[in-house]
């Protein structure tokens, strides 16, 4: 099964966020000088701009890995967990038995999270953001190899 990697520096609803208060800045001044009906195309307008963001977030289906700013999101098997950058404690970077498939340990104080990049799209983008990421966090990493 193919697993989905999104990239969203933004998340889906703050993507249009200059373009809805346009919209309701210009409703407003319509509504004020122009007519009444100008007005309510524009909040139309803006209405359907939010629900197309609503849909598009609702098709995300299958697993898939967001990294935002702050944190990474797993969406698997119906549910979603985060981790934040800031509760790293340790970046495990090790070669897998099979093939010498790459993956990650994340560890926080409380949970592990593995992450196996090859079974994403866009996989050497999603491993150059997350090591950005754990840079820029300043999160201990540690390289192992399998068995050890």
């Amino acid at each position: 099964m193919l697993n989905k990697y999104y990239v969203a520096d933004k998340s889906h609803y703050t993507k249009n966020w200059l373009l809805l208060v346009l919209l309701f800045v210009g409703a407003i001044l319509a509504w004020w000088q122009i007519s009444s009906l100008l007005a309510a195309v524009l909040a139309g307008l803006g209405f359907i701009i939010m629900l197309v963001n609503e849909r598009r977030g609702k098709k995300k289906n299958g697993n898939s890995i967001e990294v935002l700013e702050k944190c990474i999101i797993f969406n698997e098997d119906g549910q979603s967990r985060s981790v934040a950058f800031s509760e790293i404690k340790k970046v495990k970077y090790s070669n897998g038995l099979p093939a010498g498939d790459p993956s990650i340990l994340i560890e926080t104080g409380i949970n592990k999270h593995k992450i196996q990049p090859s079974r994403y799209e866009n996989s050497d983008k999603l491993l150059q953001q997350l090591q950005n990421k754990f840079t820029a966090f300043n999160c201990k990493i540690v390289n192992k190899k399998e068995g050890s």
